[in-house]
């Protein structure tokens, strides 16, 4: 799915809303602006306009869920820290000493360390 900027968005809604809520008079309008890309679909304009009358702009609505907090730097620093100290400690000992969950402590490793485990 093709994803739209802020800008383009709020264009779209304003292109349907001076053309009396006319989807095929809005896609035209589109395609003669912009030739080379295709238009959105008509649910996607029904959705941006909705969007744009619920909650008065047609920026994405927060995320749902818990938000993760392995990644926080003092977590990163620790890590960093007794990784550089004891380079041969594993994981398991690692996380009991610092008492990070082992899944965190491998995300910790390799997506702000790039360090992966390798087998020998």
């Amino acid at each position: 799915m093709f994803k739209y900027t802020r800008q383009e968005r709020a264009e779209i809604v304003t292109i349907f809303i001076e053309n009396n809520r006319s989807i095929i008079d809005t896609q035209r309008k589109l395609r003669q602006k912009y030739p080379n890309r295709s238009v959105p679909d008509k649910r996607t304009i029904y959705r941006l306009y909705a969007n744009f009358r619920q909650y008065g702009t047609t920026a994405d609505r927060p995320r749902s869920g818990r938000q993760q907090m392995f990644h926080n730097a003092k977590n990163v620093a620790l890590v960093h820290d007794s990784v550089s100290e004891f380079p041969q400690t594993s994981v398991r000992r690692r996380d009991s000493q610092l008492h990070i969950s082992a899944r965190s402590l491998i995300r910790i490793l390799k997506t702000h360390l790039k360090m992966f485990a390798y087998k020998i």
